[in-house]
């Protein structure tokens, strides 16, 4: 399986391989407290990338965390991964419709393709968060899916019903470095073992964070 470089906004699903799996669909989870953990160490990625899992969620796919300290501001690395249109650079982006924009929260629905799979898409609720005060606290977002505000399913499409995470820049010596935490859980639903759905999971969150230093790197320089 080829590694796929992928966006913040959950676009993990081109890892995936299989059929939707109704009965795991049909659940609907809190998706309250999970992000506290308990975590795990599962791994010491290069370029100071650890990966932690959560097995405590109710579903068969752990959740994931993948934190890095980078040495650039949280204030300055905010707009890259709030830009929308850097998340449409993908090709593997089918549809990437904002549904509402309320400022600090929207709402927004994503197809995506793969080859030799059904197109899978979602809607999440999104907020964002940033402090009062320069590097006074965190930056990023959370999201959870929410479909009911999004269109109705579609013949050929899969719906992913299991979709929640946060991305958070929190600011460390005084914000000349920043703690960078991906944090997903995302269950498809799908025939695939769940060992090899969390591997490709796992893959993709560490792609993201390393997408976001090499976007930094060059907007910024090399540190």
């Amino acid at each position: 399986m080829s590694r796929l470089k992928i966006t913040p906004l959950l676009l993990i699903l081109l890892f995936f391989v299989g059929w939707s799996a109704p009965a795991t669909a049909q659940h609907m989870y809190k998706y309250t407290g999970w992000q506290k953990g308990p975590w795990k160490v599962h791994s010491k990625e290069k370029g100071g990338i650890t990966v932690y899992t959560n097995s405590k969620v109710p579903t068969g796919v752990d959740a994931i965390r993948v934190d890095v300290i980078l040495p650039y501001s949280a204030k300055d690395m905010f707009p890259i991964i709030t830009d929308p249109e850097r998340a449409r650079t993908y090709s593997f982006i089918e549809e990437f419709e904002p549904i509402a924009n309320y400022g600090t929260w929207g709402y927004l629905y994503q197809r995506v393709s793969a080859t030799g799979i059904q197109d899978r898409d979602f809607t999440v609720k999104l907020n964002l968060f940033e402090p009062e005060g320069t590097n006074k606290g965190p930056y990023g977002w959370k999201w959870v899916q929410d479909n009911s505000k999004g269109p109705k399913e579609k013949d050929g499409v899969v719906r992913a019903t299991v979709v929640a995470g946060s991305y958070i820049l929190q600011p460390i010596e005084n914000g000349a470095r920043t703690l960078v935490s991906y944090r997903l859980w995302f269950d498809p639903g799908t025939w695939v073992p769940d060992f090899l759905v969390g591997s490709a999971l796992r893959d993709g969150c560490v792609e993201t964070v390393r997408r976001l230093r090499s976007d930094a790197e060059k907007k910024f320089g090399k540190r």
